[in-house]
């Protein structure tokens, strides 16, 4: 579970900055209504929600409190996979674009 907790906060990082660059050059649209609300509001603050939740992620690791539950380890594969082919289809658009 740390080890997909890291994944998570990284490709998060990742995909805050991606997003951020193809947002702010137009090249994609945010699909997440409260993402985009949030972006539309200030886009530093798009920044900082993204990264608020790898902070979080982070602080389970860091105080070793990480769930172990099944409900929390079936979660957090679903949002690894789900998170994962965002990811590259943000990079597929950027590049695609680029």
């Amino acid at each position: 579970m740390i080890l997909l907790f890291h994944y998570l906060s990284v490709l998060n990082i990742f995909d805050a900055f991606i997003t951020y660059f193809g947002l702010e050059n137009s090249f994609i649209q945010e699909m997440n209504p409260v993402m985009n609300q949030i972006y539309e509001t200030h886009p530093i603050l798009f920044l900082f929600t993204k990264l608020a939740f790898s902070v979080c992620l982070y602080l389970f690791i860091l105080f070793k409190r990480v769930p172990t539950s099944t409900a929390i380890k079936g979660l957090t594969v679903f949002a690894s996979s789900f998170y994962t082919l965002v990811f590259f289809l943000h990079c597929y658009w950027l590049v695609d674009l680029l």
